[in-house]
């Protein structure tokens, strides 16, 4: 049964969605579509249909199975919903319940998921807050675009979030980070890369050539756009992230991803006294990102 994984790298408005298609030949995979989301703004029809009909079409051609490799919060800290549940105007929110790792920021639990603070002590500089940055609006878009999409063979099926590859039937998704693949590309875990904005044209295109020599086979056109004030192509940051997304896809089904129940990650959760990993899963979710060595087994 064929794979296929298609990355989105979400927005707030569906017009500045990214996709990619790709599919899993072996130990690599094949980009073999690039696009950008079609649909006016607060209007999602177009692209859930965009998105749908290649799921359908990959089920229809070879009973195959879909991973969606989404770039966007999937959930929202425990902390925060839980503080905000019987909030009234006026009130203190309180101490967190948790105030572990040496991080003294109360607002770091409420506004952060587990994922992102374990991110954080990793790498430097953290995703984007969910419950303070306007990144909600994507994570909300993101959302909404899973909520309309149809599991193949049955439409009452809400598209699951895996947490282990094994578990992918026809449909599943997972939540990743763009930036975390390509700094693994670039064999540095402290470098900060720039590479979105005018500005930074030159480095979207040496960061094409980083992906080149990985597991992909990728046509370079499939990441070019033509610019409105110069006449030369160039680079779509947003189909670049699309096409990581799909890379990144390619490492979880390898087992190749930190996932909550790695070792290093359990360990730190273990810390967590007042959460389960349960609780995570089914209500933060939780980002994918690659670590080859010291691959990801699965839950048990």
């Amino acid at each position: 049964m064929s794979i296929q994984i298609i990355g989105i790298d979400c927005a707030a408005q569906p017009k500045d969605f990214g996709l990619a298609r790709g599919l899993v030949r072996g130990s690599t995979v094949e980009i073999v579509e690039v696009d950008k989301g079609k649909g006016s703004d607060n209007c999602f029809d177009d692209l859930v249909a965009q998105v749908q009909c290649w799921i359908n079409r990959h089920y229809a051609d070879g009973l195959g199975k879909t991973l969606l490799a989404l770039d966007a919060p999937l959930g929202w800290p425990i902390h925060m919903t839980r503080a905000l549940h019987d909030h009234r105007a006026g009130a203190s929110f309180g101490r967190p319940s948790d105030a572990s790792h040496g991080d003294r920021n109360p607002g770091n639990h409420l506004f952060r998921r587990h994922t992102d603070r374990f991110i954080a002590q990793k790498f430097s500089g953290a995703p984007l807050d969910i419950g303070a940055d306007r990144i909600a609006r994507v994570a909300r878009s993101a959302l909404e675009l899973l909520g309309r999409l149809e599991t193949p063979g049955n439409r009452q099926s809400a598209v699951p979030l895996l947490w282990n590859p094994r578990d992918l039937d026809r449909l599943g998704a997972i939540e990743v980070y763009p930036r975390l693949t390509l700094r693994h590309l670039h064999g540095s875990r402290k470098k900060e890369l720039h590479y979105k904005g005018k500005k930074h044209a030159k480095s979207r295109s040496e960061i094409v050539d980083k992906i080149l020599p990985t597991r992909l086979t990728l046509d370079n056109d499939h990441l070019r756009q033509q610019t409105s004030k110069r006449e030369r192509l160039d680079y779509d940051h947003d189909r670049i992230d699309a096409v990581l997304c799909v890379l990144e896809g390619l490492h979880f089904l390898f087992a190749q991803s930190v996932g909550p129940a790695h070792p290093e990650a359990a360990a730190w959760l273990t810390e967590e006294t007042a959460t389960t990993v349960d609780d995570i899963k089914t209500s933060e979710g939780w980002i994918w990102f690659h670590q080859e060595d010291n691959p990801q087994k699965g839950d048990p």
